[in-house]
């Protein structure tokens, strides 16, 4: 959805540029040519003509209209280039991630699927065939993820499909640190109702 938003504004940024630049180079009619056109019409005699070249010419002015086109078309460009930021930080951790926890030097990997909103929600966890379950907050880029046993998983977003940080025991005694990748084939965790819960203890 991003990407074909990204594509209509980027369009629409083409086209408002052009459409600037045809304005800008439009000639501007001179001031005072079509009064003089009609005093030339009323006027008549042999010494108009002679009186009117002794005058002198009026300085031309110069108009101020492509500046204002240029400060505009800049100020547009950049709220659009602005808008495709803030899209593209929008971060979203929902879906399933694989995970590799380091405590002891030895990595330990399992998977994990949010589910909720953007901001926050909850997740399961599959560990060595334990179903564990936790909630999770995201503000920005920054992520916190708790299992119902204590042990907490906080961190920050590095792109839309990575995310890493420390980790701290349910005991709070024991910290490491993890990083998840999205998934790139989803696969569901089972759903084990009969499962019971076991603490987040390595």
């Amino acid at each position: 959805m991003i990407k074909k938003q990204q594509k209509w504004i980027a369009l629409f940024v083409a086209l408002t540029f052009i459409w600037l630049m045809q304005l800008s180079t439009m000639p501007v009619a001179a001031a005072g040519t079509s009064t003089q056109a009609g005093v030339a019409r009323s006027e008549q005699g042999p010494d108009y003509f002679e009186a009117i070249g002794q005058k002198a010419a009026p300085a031309k002015k110069k108009s101020m209209l492509p500046w204002i086109l240029i400060g505009v078309g800049a100020i547009t460009i950049t709220a659009v280039v602005l808008f495709l930021v803030v899209l593209k930080t929008n971060y979203d951790i929902r879906g399933d991630w694989n995970v590799s926890r380091t405590t002891t030097g030895t990595p330990y990997t399992f998977t994990t699927k949010f589910i909720g909103e953007k901001a926050s929600g909850t997740f399961d966890a599959m560990q060595s065939g334990t179903l564990l379950h936790g909630t999770y907050t995201v503000d920005k880029k920054n992520v916190v993820w708790t299992f119902s046993s204590g042990s907490r998983y906080s961190g920050t977003f590095s792109d839309k499909d990575t995310m890493s940080g420390p980790y701290l025991r349910f005991d709070g005694t024991t910290t490491g640190t993890w990083t998840a990748t999205r998934a790139a084939t989803a696969t569901a965790l089972p759903v084990m109702q009969s499962q019971k819960e076991q603490p987040d203890r390595d």
